[in-house]
């Protein structure tokens, strides 16, 4: 086959692939001007009494009415009542576990209070530290050193 026959055949390909993919785009969509069918025998929903909402109320506020006559009043001792207190932990040991509690928290919070407050001790740094040991202490003269005979020492 020569190059020349070659070249007009993707040619043509190329053209006819081009028009089938616009035609194919175009053929894809359909019309928006298209009429809806509107159907007139739709009926609107049953108005009145005797819908589901209104029967649920009806059947709701009977059954809050039979509860409120026939339930138990509060100082009456049930069975559930009872059954429920057998696996609660008594208030006795719920206050000493919030006493205990308590006591570590204010443990924990006055620690905490004393490391944030925590300074290190004052320190007095000299200059020049070596002047210190520039003078020798025998070498005071008479009257220099002060008397301490009379100071004591007093205890806290």
């Amino acid at each position: 086959m020569s190059l020349a026959r070659a070249s007009l055949l993707l040619r043509q390909k190329h053209t006819v692939g081009s028009v089938s993919l616009i035609q194919r785009r175009f053929a894809s969509h359909d019309s928006h001007a298209h009429d809806e069918h509107h159907d007139d025998t739709h009926y609107s929903r049953e108005a009145g009494f005797s819908t589901p909402f209104w029967r649920n109320t009806v059947l709701l506020s009977l059954l809050a009415v039979g509860f409120y006559k026939w339930a138990p009043s509060p100082n009456q001792d049930v069975y559930l009542t009872r059954w429920l207190a057998q696996y609660t932990t008594p208030s006795e040991i719920w206050a000493a576990i919030n006493e205990k509690h308590l006591l570590l928290s204010q443990q924990a919070s006055d620690n905490a209070i004393l490391q944030a407050d925590a300074k290190r001790p004052n320190v007095h740094r000299y200059r020049y530290p070596q002047i210190l040991d520039t003078g020798s202490p025998h070498l005071q003269p008479v009257g220099r050193v002060a008397d301490m005979s009379s100071a004591a020492v007093r205890s806290g």
